[in-house]
């Protein structure tokens, strides 16, 4: 039997009306620094077909289980897909996107939203709900993202003099007989 794809929970998302507002109350209530906010325009595929999509969002600097916070200025893809608006996702690094995508279909969270690759096919990151979970996805995001996420957070905690723990270092792999 092979192993299942790699999965690693490294970050919960959170829908705000307001990043900086968020970022401040967050910030002081819970002593948590954040990357400088980033904005996404990228499509998603998703029930109604390819449809563009406009966030802005940041990460806390502190982890490795990071807070990432997210002003969605344009959420068309997310209006007609099952799951909640603020508590949004836990979201977990994989090796093996298509792979891991496929393996939590086959697990019964259908997915909902992803990147899309030239192919047509998964690409950088993935959405996936369950009936048994009401309001929550799994967002599965590939290396190439992780990687992105990884420096962008590290740069900006070695800029504040904190300490930073990578949330992606990857385990030894073993095949099970």
């Amino acid at each position: 039997m092979s192993v299942p794809p790699f999965l690693k929970l490294y970050h919960t998302g959170i829908i705000v009306d307001s990043l900086d507002d968020a970022m401040e109350s967050w910030g002081r209530t819970l002593g948590l620094d954040w990357a400088p906010p980033l904005s996404s325009t990228v499509p998603l595929l998703c029930p109604d077909g390819v449809v563009g999509r406009e966030v802005r969002f940041t990460y806390s600097l502190q982890g490795p289980h990071h807070i990432e916070l997210l002003e969605q200025i344009d959420p068309s893809p997310y209006l007609n897909v099952t799951g909640g608006r603020h508590v949004h996702h836990l979201g977990y690094f994989t090796d093996d996107l298509p792979g891991a995508a496929a393996h939590l279909s086959e697990q019964g969270f259908r997915m909902e939203l992803s990147g899309v690759a030239d192919d047509g096919g998964v690409a950088r990151a993935s959405f996936h709900y369950s009936e048994l979970s009401p309001g929550m996805w799994i967002e599965l995001v590939s290396h190439e993202i992780a990687a992105e996420i990884g420096d962008w957070i590290r740069i900006a905690a070695e800029e504040r003099g904190i300490e930073y723990v990578s949330p992606f270092d990857l385990p030894a792999r073993q095949e099970q007989p």
